[in-house]
């Protein structure tokens, strides 16, 4: 999945394109592990300033 992130965030390939160049033959089947790993789709995660693409969660906001 870092490789499909990394894709994701640094170019403009369709979501299809991302799923075959990391390896899934069905881009259904690359969204529904995507969703699971990451509890939302490729598009949506792309669209959201691609959080996460490095797989360290960001350090929590400090209260008050």
């Amino acid at each position: 999945m870092r490789g499909a992130r990394r894709l994701l965030a640094d170019t403009d390939l369709a979501v299809a394109e991302v799923a075959h160049l990391v390896g899934y033959a069905e881009a259904g089947y690359f969204v529904r592990r995507f969703r699971l790993e990451h509890g939302t789709t490729p598009a949506t995660w792309r669209r959201a300033g691609r959080p996460g693409l490095d797989a360290d969660p960001p350090p929590p906001a400090e209260l008050g």
